[in-house]
């Protein structure tokens, strides 16, 4: 048991460290982060896109319809996401802000028939979905804030992360020794 934990020290070390490097990079380097790997993506939809066209032109064996459309669908959102990253960075927030809202109303109705039928710990279903709802008008109304903040909070989860990871590891080292 001795040599599996020295033998997992270093990468366990190392882990850490990767996890406190990307938490701080999250935490202050997030915008370009998002428009960075919107570009990428863009970048890889617009290749793929390319391709699909590119059998479905160049290689008559592959002539189907459903590769012409993959094809021009993959390479317009490539194309998309390359010249306009901050409209899929505003867009994914508001979306999940509008899921957020229906969820909260259909949250709200079941606790009402909850209410309706005699249960009494309705309320507590009910505040849950008022929280949902004002979470959900939030990503609507503030959708930049908001993932700029969602990634600072995963940053920070990183960061605590690595630094339990490192404690973890000094408590087993005092352990074996």
């Amino acid at each position: 048991m001795n040599s599996f934990f020295k033998q997992t020290e270093s990468q366990t070390r190392i882990f850490a460290l990767v996890y406190i490097v990307f938490g701080f990079i999250l935490c202050f380097f997030n915008k370009s982060i998002l428009f960075t790997a919107t570009r990428i993506i863009g970048g890889v939809l617009l290749l793929y896109g390319a391709y699909q066209l590119y059998l479905y032109f160049a290689k008559k064996q592959f002539a189907s319809t459903s590769t012409l459309i993959f094809g021009v669908l993959s390479a317009l959102f490539g194309l998309f996401f390359l010249i306009s990253p901050q409209s899929l960075i505003a867009i994914l927030p508001v979306l999940c802000g509008v899921i957020l809202i229906l969820n909260s109303a259909m949250q709200m109705q079941k606790s009402f028939t909850l209410r309706s039928h005699g249960y009494d710990n309705w309320i507590y279903a009910f505040i849950i979905s008022l929280v949902i709802l004002i979470g959900g008008i939030i990503l609507l109304l503030r959708p930049i804030q908001t993932m700029k903040f969602i990634l600072q909070l995963v940053g920070i989860c990183l960061i605590v992360e690595g630094v339990i990871i490192l404690v973890n590891q000094h408590e087993i080292n005092k352990y074996l020794d």
